[in-house]
């Protein structure tokens, strides 16, 4: 029951991350089906393309055999005889082994590497004792999946037998025919009837490979399916948790605060709304009374509670409040903190800053 339970709350769609895991340790939807089958028509096919080519070899080695049998009666089997036809025998069959081997095997790794791309995944090899434990492996043998695996496995079977029943019923007349014939003309008919059967039983096996290619995938993906507390524990292990990354946050807007919050003592000025928005100005002078930057900087601002709390701090330092509503309200929207004002304040910011300076006594122009 806690397994249904389980399985029944698996609703949510596998995450990136649960299927990259899942690969890592082998778990893929991929068909051995289909590669069986695959390679079994790659196979077939090579016979049929190169059948010169090993009717040739086939007749050229059973031909030299037959004509040294009487010389090898006669003589003595010694090693270096032995090696000399073992050679003669390994290099007449590299070609056969060359025409049927390496286009099954290249198909074989093309299918697979199509399904599942190239992966490297020791933890699948890595022996697992727990499989050898009978409990889990009777409920393996028990399980949905394996009786869905038996009746495929018959149903193939059936269907691969069927085919090739079909095929050769229809082929009656040529096998009567062919049953009258002698061996040498009976031969390629025989050999016809014969690769037909076969083409509707690999047929039908590319078929179900493709069946069971659908299958599994939609197993993988059943298999793959997470509930909501599983994704939602992911994405604290990805992510952060929620409200730790909160908390983070306020402490650093916090931080950041009282950075800003200790540069206004220094401002220059802080323009006010008066009431919703303060924004500190820092534009200062050296000795001689020259600017030692470009443009003056915010260094400070706020609206409303922070706004209050930026105009008390200058209050307390001595900085003077200068109310100019567009011009705070301007400088709130469009200059960062740290960032000096545009160029196309500079009129209105260069009239306040006059204005403080007339009042601190210095009457030097700026702007």
């Amino acid at each position: 029951m806690a397994d249904d339970t389980s399985k029944d709350e698996k609703t949510e769609e596998a995450t990136p991350r649960r299927l990259e895991d899942a690969r890592g340790d082998g778990q893929v939807a991929m068909s051995q089906e289909l590669v069986t089958s695959l390679m079994l028509c790659a196979g077939i096919a090579a016979l049929i393309i190169g059948r010169d080519q090993i009717a040739s070899v086939l007749g050229s080695n059973i031909f030299t055999t037959i004509r040294s049998l009487p010389e090898l009666a006669t003589q003595e089997l010694t090693v270096s005889n032995a090696a000399a036809i073992l050679k003669e025998v390994v290099g007449s069959g590299t070609k056969l082994v060359a025409v049927l081997f390496f286009p099954v095997i290249g198909v074989g790794a093309l299918v697979s590497y199509g399904q599942v791309g190239f992966q490297v995944t020791p933890k699948a090899i890595t022996p697992d004792l727990t499989k050898l434990d009978p409990i889990k492996g009777l409920k393996r043998l028990f399980s949905t999946r394996s009786w869905v695996r038996t009746g495929m496995s018959l149903l193939k079977i059936l269907a691969i037998a069927s085919s090739m029943i079909a095929v050769a019923s229809t082929q009656l007349s040529e096998v009567v025919r062919i049953s009258t014939s002698e061996l040498g003309p009976a031969l390629p008919g025989i050999g016809t009837v014969i690769l037909r059967c076969v083409m509707a039983a690999v047929a039908t096996m590319v078929l179900m490979a493709v069946i069971d290619l659908v299958y599994q995938r939609f197993q993988h993906s059943k298999d793959m399916r997470m509930t909501k507390e599983e994704i939602k524990q992911e994405s604290k292990t990805t992510e952060g948790d929620p409200q730790v990354k909160a908390r983070v946050r306020a402490l650093q807007r916090e931080a950041s605060k009282r950075r800003m919050m200790a540069e206004v003592p220094n401002a220059t000025v802080v323009v006010t709304n008066p009431d919703h928005y303060a924004v500190a100005l820092s534009y200062p002078r050296d000795e001689a009374g020259e600017p030692v930057s470009q443009a003056p900087r915010v260094v400070a601002k706020g609206a409303d509670i922070l706004a209050q709390q930026i105009k008390k701090v200058a209050r307390d330092a001595g900085v003077l409040l200068y109310e100019d509503v567009p011009l705070a309200r301007a400088l709130h929207a469009q200059v960062e903190i740290g960032d000096e004002i545009p160029e196309a304040m500079y009129t209105a910011v260069a009239a306040v800053l006059n204005y403080v300076y007339s009042l601190e006594g210095n009457r030097t122009a700026v702007g």
